[in-house]
């Protein structure tokens, strides 16, 4: 488990990290090289998400002016993790508009197209009960799963 801070529902949540299906994209797998990593670097707590520079340092103190910014432990900001998003979908050459909220739609449109239910979709992408945003993203993907042209052979 990991716990969340989940900012519009203003508390921390545990979240289960699971195995996937395949190796190459295995979430818990891949959490776990991150972690070796991360203490290879000497950091063994904190925000699990963290400031890197240019020269590999961990989590660096910032400074503006001699005054210290950002966030104290380091911690990535949403801005920061939306940059990691984009630069990766261009170096993917994947098409359109990539933001660090197309993970986060992403995940609800493939649970709701892989059958889940809602409530839980919600609970575990951290939107509040009854979000009218999630939604919309369950009546896209269900438009589509229960178009009447589906399985006519078209």
């Amino acid at each position: 488990d990991v716990t969340l801070y989940r900012k519009k529902v203003r508390k921390h949540t545990p979240n289960p990290i699971l195995y996937g299906t395949d190796p190459a994209t295995c979430p818990l797998r891949a959490l776990r090289v991150y972690l070796d990593a991360l203490a290879a670097a000497g950091r063994t707590d904190g925000p699990l998400f963290v400031r890197v520079d240019r020269w590999d340092r961990v989590a660096p103190p910032m400074t503006r002016r001699g005054r210290v910014i950002g966030d104290p432990a380091g911690r990535l900001t949403a801005e920061a993790a939306a940059e990691v998003i984009e630069r990766l979908a261009a170096a993917a050459d994947l098409s359109g508009d990539w933001s660090g909220h197309s993970l986060r739609r992403g995940f609800a449109t493939a649970a709701r197209a892989a059958g889940h239910d809602p409530l839980e979709i919600a609970r575990a992408g951290g939107w509040v009960d009854g979000s009218r945003v999630l939604a919309r993203y369950m009546d896209d993907v269900d438009r589509v799963k229960n178009s009447p042209l589906v399985g006519i052979g078209l």
